[in-house]
């Protein structure tokens, strides 16, 4: 692999080793709370299983539809980030990384608003300015 390819991926890695921990974070804030496996083999070997699991059981979880959509989305977003990943490392293109990267911010603003939920449930907080 190509120093700058080594790069993007390193710096691809990273994007998803942050939105691991808020995704981490927001599940085990959920009213079943659900913890994600702490890193033995690797971020994408530990972590690729486990949420693809919670995606599937995620229906299960008692919380309202919009919030429902907003978890799917952002664990849909990891997943999506996570294997666009291994793909653009193991010889895929530019377009594969690029993917990956959009895949991370959506799925983060997601997860931004669930967190938001979470926190917030009654929304009965004034916003941020």
């Amino acid at each position: 692999m190509s120093d700058d390819k080594d790069a993007q991926v390193q710096h691809l890695m990273g994007h998803l080793s942050a939105y691991a921990e808020k995704l981490d974070t927001a599940l085990a804030a959920l009213p079943i709370p659900i913890r994600l496996p702490q890193g033995r083999q690797g971020l994408i070997a530990d972590f690729l299983p486990a949420v693809i699991r919670v995606y599937s059981i995620m229906q299960e979880q008692p919380i309202p539809d919009d919030q429902q959509a907003d978890a799917a989305a952002a664990l849909l977003g990891w997943i999506t980030a996570a294997e666009l990943t291994v793909v653009f490392a193991k010889g895929g293109m530019l377009h594969h990384a690029d993917a990956a990267l959009l895949s991370v911010m959506y799925g983060e603003g997601a997860l931004d608003d669930l967190m938001e939920w979470l926190i917030d449930p009654e929304g009965s907080e004034r916003p941020q300015d």
